[in-house]
């Protein structure tokens, strides 16, 4: 949330969707994450609450990040270890496919594609709007190697997938 909020002020509506269209492809939060941080965090005095006034005249409440929440996140990311999420539900359903009814196995697999193919097309469009919307952004060559990886992770994901759904025998 820390560093969702150094980019810029939000709501928590508008951080489900930043989430939604920038890095969604390695990280997510519900709704049902999203507020309790928030409050959280503004309890600990790292983020603050305010109105705000948009073009159209409505207020909001938006979330800002505080000078202490800016040094704690900066911590934690100096600090930090990195830890890479282990679970996989589809490596699971297939290291115990045999357990499975091959024709279930196949539409989940199916599925599993579509998935790819779209997560594709959106990273596609991410890239444009890198290229042409961001491409003066302080952090646009950090986003880009995340994208990199996050196409080719998909890219990978997809033939791996395809190879899968050929040797189930339905």
């Amino acid at each position: 949330m820390l560093g969702i909020l150094s980019q810029c002020e939000m709501n928590g509506y508008e951080i489900r969707k930043y989430i939604e269209s920038t890095i969604s492809f390695f990280w997510s939060e519900s709704f049902g994450q999203i507020y309790p941080t928030l409050t959280k965090l503004e309890e600990e005095g790292l983020i603050r609450e305010w109105e705000k006034t948009d073009v159209s005249g409505k207020k909001k409440k938006v979330y800002k990040i505080t000078r202490p929440g800016l040094e704690e996140f900066r911590r934690w990311m100096d600090e930090s270890p990195i830890q890479s999420n282990k679970r996989n539900e589809l490596l699971f359903k297939v290291f115990f496919g045999r357990h499975m009814n091959p024709k279930l196995l196949t539409q989940q697999l199916e599925e599993e594609i579509r998935k790819q193919k779209e997560d594709l097309k959106s990273l596609k469009v991410f890239q444009k709007e890198l290229e042409t919307d961001w491409d003066k952004h302080p952090d646009q060559e950090y986003w880009s190697l995340t994208l990199e990886f996050a196409e080719k992770q998909t890219k990978l994901n997809l033939d791996w997938i395809e190879k899968v759904k050929s040797k189930v025998k339905v």
